[in-house]
């Protein structure tokens, strides 16, 4: 029989943080040091965080995707969502920032994972928002792969044809069982939208990490299969900065929230210099709303 001293190091080492995104990217596991490839990082970027402190304060977490064909790559942050949580109210906003938004110190917001990796994206996103982000993660192209195939796929509605061989997708409106290869397509998917284009791509990486989570809460597994499921995704996740007991309060949080509670709203934006948008000015009234409560009542 296993010691109590055995049984409590057990239970710390397993977490919770699945999101989806590959492009996005999302998702809230279970932490332990990566024993096998690593499917993506989760990193305490934040001073201090606030959920650690007091458990029911709103916090803010980056998921960001980004396009690296290689595993463990640092490519441009190409999906890119900030997701406020209010544990609370049980209630959570993503907000989707298009790859080609300007960022406040220059550029587009994509360029700052490949040279400065998630703080440097962080610290753009937080001048951009007026807002403390905590926790960042990343996955590349490999690691959203593998990692949705692992866990059994992802149910997704799809409400208009998708066709382009850019990205793969060929999918007709309805349900479908998405591979890592399929959900990855969707999320990369742009020219089945000519007006909307990367927008609408921002906006479905965000149904994405949704359609993850409910697909997640839809199994039910009791606690033999969430122990599995835990063991699954445990193996490959490299954290930074943040201890064993906090990712697994923060996993157990993000699976108890509600789908249908969670609001997927893109970032207003305009056009800018060359190809790049600019925020647009209403952007200003939905930051202040988001930045108070981690979501939004008048937006």
């Amino acid at each position: 029989m296993k010691s109590p001293i055995v049984r409590l190091l057990t239970l710390v080492t397993t977490l919770g943080l699945v999101l989806a995104g590959g492009v996005t990217a999302a998702w809230l596991t279970l932490a332990t040091p990566a024993q096998g490839a690593v499917w993506f990082k989760v990193q305490r970027v934040g001073a201090s965080a606030s959920f650690t402190d007091a458990p029911t304060t709103p916090f803010f977490v980056l998921v960001l995707g980004n396009d690296s064909r290689e595993a463990g790559g640092q490519g441009l942050g190409d999906a890119e969502h900030v997701i406020g949580v209010n544990p609370a109210t049980g209630d959570a906003t993503i907000l989707d920032v298009p790859r080609d938004t300007e960022a406040p110190g220059g550029g587009k917001i994509n360029s700052y994972h490949p040279s400065g990796g998630l703080p440097a994206n962080v610290a753009q996103l937080e001048r951009m928002m007026g807002i403390d982000i905590s926790y960042a993660m990343t996955t590349d192209f490999p690691g959203f792969v593998a990692m949705v195939d692992d866990i059994g796929g992802v149910d997704i509605d799809v409400t208009e044809p998708m066709v382009d061989s850019d990205s793969g997708t060929d999918f007709q409106p309805g349900r479908y069982k998405m591979s890592g290869e399929s959900l990855l397509a969707y999320s990369r998917n742009r020219k089945s939208y000519p007006a909307a284009g990367d927008r609408q791509r921002t906006v479905n990486q965000g149904t994405a990490i949704i359609a993850a989570l409910a697909t997640l809460r839809a199994q039910n597994p009791g606690p033999v299969g969430t122990v599995r499921l835990i063991d699954i995704l445990a193996r490959h996740v490299r954290t930074e900065g943040m201890g064993l007991t906090e990712l697994y309060d923060l996993g157990r949080l993000a699976l108890s929230i509600d789908p249908a509670k969670v609001r997927n709203v893109l970032v207003p934006t305009g056009a800018g210099s060359g190809t790049n948008l600019s925020v647009a000015p209403e952007a200003r009234d939905l930051f202040a709303d988001f930045a108070d409560d981690a979501t939004l009542q008048s937006h």
